[in-house]
């Protein structure tokens, strides 16, 4: 039996009518550019919420860790797999002496391995898995010194459906499920457990890291910026570009709180007349391959809200800078970490079932290529945007309809810092 949507477009045709709150005037841009506003931005919205940082996967036994650098934050992380088989984080310091606990030839690279404890090469001192001290070097030199307060800093860390989350703020209550909401409820029971094939993107690109997710927050960018990538979806708009396009036009929007998500339609997972020698060759393209069609019946329920049938991907966004996009070949997920008020880090990783032939994953292989390339197209405008924004010509967005998710993203970044700010200095 076919399922009733869950989300339908306003009868006014307008997104912006569900969601009045968000106005539909010009909204300022100080968020990308200001150096202050970055400043207050690190310690509201990046040290007070919920960050995701890798998937269960790659803590696949007891001892397994993984760093992370988090620049924004001045500090380092370990991910660990408990003897206990409990995922906790740490900051990566000694409690001795402050060095760093987890690294190799470079301080500042990030590193996975295996490990029964946490041993500092400053002066050999090692700590349990839990954090807490296993025996320090030269006990002897040791005067009114407390054992069980020497710990490695503990992180808040949580898991979500595999996915790992920290939370660097120490005053934190709250569940990262409870933080996450109903989007991310209405998706669980997705088939995310591995093993997985693991295609992975990184860049550092010289955008303030709002710019490059309000690309991802909306398709009407797609038949100018991606004409030459997809040509069955843009087909309609190189006839009519001022007319509406079923193809790139958002199937969805939905908002909860901090979080949102848009739907839209996917290219043909079949052979075209825009099709490329290459993917009748392998039966795939951007969308994934031909022969495993996706079963709408199976999703779970906030997956394609409209049950349209010509669904083809969803994307959805969570506070902050979290993006876990579901498509035809698996999920995909991008991360975004602030690097300075101008530039940022983009993290891609994509999930794919492990393939059973040479022709599914070179099939695989050249998927992630068109979507790299299609990263790419996202990207290649975003420096110089930014350096015009920074010139002070302009100071306003002027957001259209399809942009309801760009409006929301800027709207919830500004009132978390504003509602900081306030706390901070007492509500005056």
């Amino acid at each position: 039996m076919e399922r009733d949507p869950i989300v339908t477009k306003p009868r006014s045709g307008h997104w912006s009518d569900a969601y009045p709150e968000l106005g539909r005037g010009p909204v300022s841009l100080d968020d990308c550019v200001s150096r202050e506003f970055y400043e207050k931005e690190r310690e509201h919205v990046f040290r007070k919420n919920w960050l995701y940082v890798g998937r269960v996967e790659r803590l696949p036994r007891k001892g397994s860790y993984f760093t992370r650098e988090l620049g924004f934050a001045s500090t380092s992380i370990i991910v660990v797999r408990g003897k206990d088989d409990v995922i906790r984080a740490f900051h990566n310091i000694c409690p001795h002496r402050g060095n760093k606990l987890v690294w190799r030839d470079d301080p500042f690279e990030e590193v996975e391995g295996q490990a029964p404890a946490l041993y500092c090469r400053f002066h050999g001192w090692s700590f349990e898995l839990d954090g807490s001290l296993i025996a320090p070097t030269r006990k002897d030199l040791l005067l009114d010194f407390d054992a069980d307060k020497c710990r490695v800093p503990p992180v808040q860390c949580d898991v979500w459906e595999g996915f790992i989350f920290i939370n660097l703020n120490p005053d934190n209550t709250e569940t990262v499920r409870d933080f996450l909401g109903e989007l991310a409820h209405e998706i669980e029971g997705y088939p995310f457990a591995g093993p997985h094939q693991v295609y992975r993107f990184k860049a550092e690109i010289q955008c303030n890291w709002k710019i490059f997710m309000d690309g991802f927050a909306e398709s009407y960018h797609g038949p100018y910026l991606h004409a030459a990538s997809f040509g069955n979806l843009t087909a309609a708009a190189k006839a009519a570009l001022e007319a509406p396009n079923p193809f790139t036009d958002a199937l969805a929007y939905r908002l909860e709180g901090l979080h949102r998500m848009f739907s839209f339609a996917g290219e043909p997972s079949r052979k075209t007349p825009y099709s490329k020698p290459i993917e009748c060759v392998f039966e795939a393209s951007a969308s994934g391959p031909w022969n495993k069609k996706i079963d709408v019946g199976s999703l779970p329920r906030g997956l394609n809200p409209t049950r349209s049938e010509s669904y083809g991907f969803d994307s959805f966004q969570f506070f902050p800078n979290f993006v876990l996009i579901f498509g035809a070949s698996g999920f995909t997920t991008h991360v975004h970490w602030p690097t300075g008020p101008h530039s940022h880090i983009i993290e891609v990783e994509m999930f794919y079932r492990p393939p059973t032939t040479h022709k599914e994953r070179l099939g695989q292989e050249l998927t992630v290529t068109f979507l790299n390339d299609i990263i790419l197209e996202d990207s290649s405008p975003l420096e110089g945007m930014q350096a015009m924004l920074n010139s002070g010509a302009i100071r306003e967005f002027h957001f259209n309809d399809e942009e309801l998710l760009v409006r929301h993203l800027h709207k919830v970044v500004v009132d978390q810092v504003n509602a900081g700010e306030e706390k901070k200095g007492g509500g005056k």
